[in-house]
């Protein structure tokens, strides 16, 4: 467009004549009136024009207007929507965003700036900037570098926290406020590095890589305030996305505005929409931490109860297992048993002896009244040997009996299995059941093995047959 084009009288503007009169006027304007000036010579002359190029840095406030800037390679222009055609549009004005607008140019003049008042928004493609973010985007995610199995686990209780950010940043005292309020027993540790303009990108690469060399921080905290597009750009750069995905300490990210999504927030083990966020999702609060502990305290307690109680049940079990094998317990049973034997034999014995008196008298009585001197001899001497024989068979059977328990407490001494593992043998079982063969197992089992001081628990690894 001609300077000619600009002023003609055709596209509203002052006629070129009377601009050179005014050039070449010695009147000295006031800053005031030269605005109002320019006012009337810009709203005059762009009352109705067309611009196209890339939406950047848009705003939703709550008034419903929606601001953005409009640019291209060279320069900016500030362009705003009226709540009035806002809704109509919204889905229109996205960052990266190529879109031709139609509307007219309106001049602040207390300020002397100039906007575009737009009436009309037509899509135009898609911008190069955002070109450039889905064309790393889709490779970087072909590359796994977004899988969720790469991500790191976020700790929840962080010894010490490294901030990647500008020492200068607003968002670096928004972050310590949070800390200060929120967990100030937490050592924080600075990397400061530029986070904005050229050569950014490679400035917060080599702040990652760092603290991963000094390895004193659990958790990073990547972070930076709200800007345009192009403010956050270098959150937007391969070099940056790698660094993040080769860390050995996982990263929070917390980039611009919750609007505002970076390639890194893709590749950051979280994502928090503000630097403020970022800093709560990277710890618990004291009060959340002193109700954790507390929590703890109770999950300990409990399974210490639990524990106990089943270490009661397993003695109680182990010893009446230990009681039943036991010989001792056994030789006791016996001897017991064989007590209230002898008992009885005596009493048998007793009561056989009281018989055979009673019968001895009736039969000495009825010999007396016969008279009969070498019957009652005979008798007599019949008498004498079955008493003499009784009581040899008596007194043989209570020796059978008792040798009989002697054999009986030699043989359980023998196959005691503590007097087999006294030899140096050991005794295996499984679930309680004495294991004999190799086919009473398989692989993983657990066994017991009793020896002669305690017992070794075990888990069959392999089965070889001999």
């Amino acid at each position: 467009m001609s300077r000619h084009d600009l002023f003609s009288t055709e596209r509203g503007g002052y006629p070129l004549e009377s601009r050179e009169k005014r050039h070449l006027s010695d009147a000295v304007y006031s800053v005031t009136a030269l605005n109002f000036a320019i006012r009337d010579l810009l709203e005059g002359a762009f009352f109705y024009c067309q611009v196209e190029g890339e939406v950047s840095n848009a705003a939703y406030p709550g008034s419903g207007h929606i601001y953005f800037n409009l640019k291209d390679e060279g320069g900016m222009l500030k362009s705003v929507i009226w709540r009035s055609q806002a809704e109509r549009y919204r889905s229109l004005i996205t960052n990266g965003q190529k879109i031709k607008l139609t509307g007219k140019v309106s001049v602040y003049a207390p300020r002397g700036e100039y906007q575009l008042i737009v009436s009309r928004v037509e899509e135009a493609g898609v911008g190069d900037l955002y070109l450039q973010f889905l064309a790393l985007k889709n490779r970087l995610a072909e590359e796994g570098l977004f899988d969720t199995h790469y991500k790191q686990i976020i700790p929840k209780h962080p010894r010490k926290i490294g901030i990647i950010t500008s020492r200068s940043a607003a968002a670096l005292q928004d972050v310590l406020q949070v800390f200060s309020s929120h967990r100030p027993d937490i050592p924080l540790k600075l990397y400061a590095t530029n986070v904005q303009g050229r050569g950014a990108e490679h400035d917060i690469a080599n702040a990652i890589e760092r603290a991963n060399r000094e390895n004193i921080c659990d958790l990073l905290l990547l972070i930076r305030g709200g800007g345009s597009i192009e403010d956050l750009w270098c959150f937007n750069e391969e070099v940056v996305a790698r660094a993040i995905f080769a860390s050995k300490i996982p990263i929070i990210t917390g980039v611009g505005h919750e609007t505002d999504i970076t390639i890194a927030d893709f590749v950051a083990d979280l994502r928090a929409p503000t630097p403020s966020m970022a800093a709560k999702y990277s710890s618990q609060s004291r009060d959340e931490l002193y109700q954790y502990l507390s929590e703890v305290e109770s999950r300990l307690m409990k399974m210490m109860r639990d524990k106990l109680r089943t270490l009661e049940k397993e003695i109680d079990h182990l010893s009446y297992r230990l009681y039943l094998k036991d010989p001792k317990s056994r030789l006791s049973q016996n001897r017991e048993q064989l007590i209230r034997l002898k008992a009885g034999l005596g009493r048998a014995i007793h009561y056989q002896l009281e018989q055979l008196q009673a019968r001895y008298s009736v039969i000495n009585d009825r010999l007396k009244r016969i008279s009969l001197n070498d019957q009652i001899a005979r008798h007599q001497d019949r008498l004498q040997m079955m008493s003499d024989r009784m009581e040899r068979a008596l007194r043989k059977k209570y020796q059978e009996r008792e040798q009989a328990f002697v054999n009986t407490v030699e043989k359980l001494t023998l196959l005691s299995p503590l007097n087999t593992l006294l030899r140096g043998y050991s005794m295996t079982t499984k679930e309680g059941q004495l294991v004999k063969s190799i086919t009473d197992v398989k692989i993983c089992d657990q066994l017991e093995i009793e020896v002669t001081d305690g017992t070794i628990d075990v888990a069959v690894v392999s089965i070889h047959s001999s």
